[in-house]
């Protein structure tokens, strides 16, 4: 405190004034900080249980921090990405408007509609093809599996049990 109070009057009187309530203040919290928190930390001390249960929860609670700035550096990323793949896509369907003018994008975007058409009929019909063969199959391998008369079907061969 002597170091401050022989150096005082070298400032200005418009920062003494501020300059001493700043200075003043964070004196005053610091000794209430070290009234409060010296019973505390002398637990901790003395007892290493607790010491070690707070480093544990201090650990879990940075970890947790570094977690969370990795989810957000990883979110940030993937919004970017995405909102680089939105706006280039919007950019080239404007050129293609541009370039091709209204009625060739209509009809550009017609015909490829009509393709797709085509093609998901043809994978529907062969997946409905797919379907019908092997409920057959199943209809099929129901019957063989049926049992008919005295000795006939799977288990004939072993007898009665």
């Amino acid at each position: 405190m002597d170091f401050f109070q022989n150096y005082v009057n070298l400032l200005p009187p418009s920062l003494l004034t501020p300059t001493i309530k700043i200075i003043s203040t964070t004196f005053g919290i610091a000794k209430t900080l070290q009234s409060h928190l010296t019973p505390f930390l002398s637990k901790i001390i003395t007892k290493p249980d607790v010491a070690s249960i707070i480093l544990l929860v201090i650990l879990l609670v940075v970890s947790l921090k570094i977690l969370d700035m990795a989810f957000r550096a990883v979110l940030f990323w993937i919004k970017l990405v995405l909102r680089l793949a939105m706006w280039g896509a919007i950019g080239s369907i404007g050129l293609w408007v541009y370039t091709r003018g209204v009625d060739g994008f209509i009809d550009d975007v017609s015909g490829l509609a009509e393709h797709w058409k085509a093609e998901y009929d043809r994978y529907s019909g062969e997946v409905k093809g797919y379907k019908s063969q092997q409920e057959r199959f199943m209809g099929q391998r129901a019957q063989a599996q049926a049992p008919g008369a005295y000795g006939s079907g799977r288990g004939a061969a072993r007898g009665w049990r």
